[in-house]
């Protein structure tokens, strides 16, 4: 009786992917450009697509922020509502990674920022799947503007809290704070010559501001220098809020903080005990 032969596995070292792979210019590009790019790229059911499908999306932000600080689906409208300002928007992101087989979809969670005028500054996926399925934590689209700082400043209130991500902006709203939001630790450490911290300098002065800093080198260096620079017509502190922590690992930030105590109001005020310096 014959048996049939096995695969040589030194064949799929050949593998090629049926869609091509994402490939940008070097040169700088806009970002409405490069999205145009993106998706072109992509089969046609793929695309940064606006909000259609609450339940994935709801299933991606409960795992990015937790489904007790949300509230649960049945807050899925309210939630929809307060995450998003005309500066931070959210949609469902459908990408292709290799497999040996083929080809394989997901889903992910896009954040969208835009300015004033409305031009969209920075587009960022989380979880993004490289084509070889290599995960990138927060995958920025090429064009997008890592100085762009969206905020939200209004005149009634006299604090504005600082963290350093996208999650944290989300995480904000959902709280109802002031707050200012740098993209990454490195935009601090440049900041007097950021163009978008010189739109809001004037709203900032005389403010309480809360500094959050990621528990890591980086974290606490771009912490110190957004300190220097706010000092004089803020009035800053650096909060350490990992020290309600029992033993917080390298680079816990504020989103690990949101996840591992939920509580909206507990969180709120052990912020403030924090400030009173009842800790």
């Amino acid at each position: 009786m014959s048996r049939n032969k096995l695969p040589d596995p030194k064949g799929y070292r050949s593998f090629k992917p049926t869609a091509p792979a994402i490939v940008y210019d070097t040169k700088r590009v806009n970002l409405d450009e490069s999205v145009k790019y993106f998706e072109k790229r992509l089969p046609e059911n793929m695309t940064l697509r606006t909000v259609n499908n609450k339940g994935i999306l709801y299933f991606h932000l409960s795992r990015l922020l937790g489904d007790r600080f949300l509230g649960g689906m049945k807050r899925y409208a309210e939630v929809l509502k307060e995450i998003q300002t005309d500066q931070i928007k959210i949609s469902e992101y459908l990408g292709l990674y290799e497999i040996l087989e083929g080809l394989q979809s997901y889903s992910s969670l896009v954040v969208k920022l835009y300015d004033e005028n409305k031009t969209l500054k920075s587009l960022a996926i989380r979880h993004y799947r490289t084509p070889r399925g290599e995960t990138v934590k927060w995958y920025k689209l090429k064009g997008s503007d890592a100085r762009f700082i969206p905020y939200r400043l209004r005149e009634e209130y006299s604090h504005c809290f600082v963290a350093f991500g996208m999650a944290e902006a989300l995480i904000f709203n959902l709280l109802g704070v002031d707050y200012f939001i740098l993209q990454s630790d490195s935009v601090a450490l440049h900041i007097e010559s950021n163009p978008y911290y010189k739109a809001i300098k004037e709203k900032l002065r005389g403010r309480d501001i809360v500094i959050l800093p990621d528990y890591d080198e980086s974290g606490l260096k771009a912490s110190d220098a957004l300190y220097s620079a706010l000092k004089g017509f803020t009035y800053p502190r650096i909060v350490e809020f990992y020290k309600l922590i029992d033993n917080p690992p390298k680079g816990f930030d504020f989103r690990d903080y949101v996840l591992k105590i939920q509580d909206k109001d507990l969180i709120l005020e052990n912020l403030i005990n924090l400030l009173k310096g009842v800790y």
